[in-house]
């Protein structure tokens, strides 16, 4: 397990105050933040090229913030990759492993199966100035997978890739966290790399923690505004409590004018009557009724009927544009291709949408 606590880190003005993290062993976490939010500084302080002013960090049963890098058994993968230009591939990938004086027997059998994984056998021979992006990121992770580190950080690994590669590589730290297991601190603001990736993430705004959780904590029941924001959220309203159901144990919440129905159970704190609140529904989660199809009893009490305003063809999916009739309200939704054929939607077109209680999400 790594623990980090109560990292503080000065740099200019910039501060990052009381920084709290725990990744379980073999885990897959996510520094989630805007660019400049000092992430990076709190990777270069783990990895022990910084010092902060307070804090302390466990890899490990070890207490590492008062060792050299060397002896913290950290890898790291800047966002330059930091190649050395005048090794071969095969020298760079060694490099580690060399310089910590480790016995290289152990070692051989391991990292030919990540270079099997990686599918870069035939760069070995090669100079990083003969690589092109995407196998220049695959040496950068193969030398520093090469020590067996007890931590392997990763800052933007996936920054400046062309898509087609930024999706290979995507399937390669897959593949290679499911083959090694190493556990894995990444530093990005990319939220489909970290939803694909992650397991734990910690969202990190202005120099302080907003939320902790694992993957669909975060995207699917985001802490606060600002952190659903932040991950781009749409459909997002400011709501009001209107009563309670207690016989039916709902809450109706009103939107201009519009009402929706949500279990009691949902709510997770304290509200009472007229208490304002921020409404959040994923647009994967607004579903567009098909005519003359009975509708299930879970959807029958949040049924809205409006007009499509706007079509957009994604490539894999579609996204619609919808506005109730009653109060105006726009939804943007994500429907997939293989559904959205069987809809024979159009602009103009009126429709009604339905929602699942469960994916509203209240936040207060």
């Amino acid at each position: 397990m790594i623990r980090i606590e109560g990292l503080t880190i000065l740099f200019d003005t910039f501060k990052i105050i009381d920084l709290n993290i725990q990744i379980e062993e073999e885990g897959f976490h996510f520094l989630l933040g805007p660019t400049g939010s000092g992430k990076t500084l709190i990777l270069e302080s783990i990895m022990g090229l910084r010092k902060p002013e307070m804090g302390r960090i466990w890899i490990g049963d070890r207490e590492v913030q008062d060792l050299p890098p060397e002896r913290r058994g950290v890898s790291y993968v800047p966002q330059d990759l930091a190649l050395f230009p005048h090794l071969k591939v095969k020298e760079n990938i060694l490099y580690g492993i060399k310089a910590r004086e480790l016995d290289m027997k152990i070692y051989e059998e391991y990292v030919y199966a990540l270079v099997e994984v990686m599918k870069i056998d035939p760069l070995l021979e090669r100079y990083p100035a003969n690589l092109s992006g995407g196998e220049k990121k695959r040496v950068a992770l193969l030398r520093a997978l090469a020590p067996k580190p007890k931590l392997l950080l990763l800052d933007e690994p996936l920054s400046g890739l062309d898509p087609s590669i930024k999706v290979d590589i995507q399937h390669l730290l897959k593949n290679l966290h499911s083959s090694f297991h190493p556990t894995t601190l990444c530093v990005t603001h990319d939220f489909e790399e970290a939803y694909f990736l992650g397991d734990g993430m910690t969202i990190f705004m202005d120099g302080k923690v907003e939320q902790v959780g694992k993957r669909d904590d975060i995207f699917l029941r985001p802490k606060s505004k600002k952190v659903a924001q932040f991950l781009g959220a749409k459909n997002l309203y400011r709501a009001k409590f209107l009563k309670n159901e207690g016989s039916s144990q709902r809450w109706i919440l009103g939107v201009n004018g519009l009402q929706f129905s949500i279990p009691t159970s949902l709510v997770q704190e304290k509200v009472e009557v007229e208490k304002e609140v921020d409404l959040f529904i994923r647009p994967e989660e607004v579903m567009i009724i098909r005519e003359a199809k009975p509708v299930k009893d879970s959807l029958k009490r949040n049924i809205f009927e409006g007009e499509i305003l706007d079509i957009t063809d994604k490539g894999k999916y579609h996204w619609v544009y919808f506005q109730t009739k009653e109060g105006q309200i726009p939804f943007e939704i994500s429907i997939p291709n293989y559904a959205f054929r069987n809809l024979n939607l159009s602009i103009g077109k009126s429709v009604k949408i339905a929602l699942r209680e469960e994916s509203l999400w209240v936040m207060t």
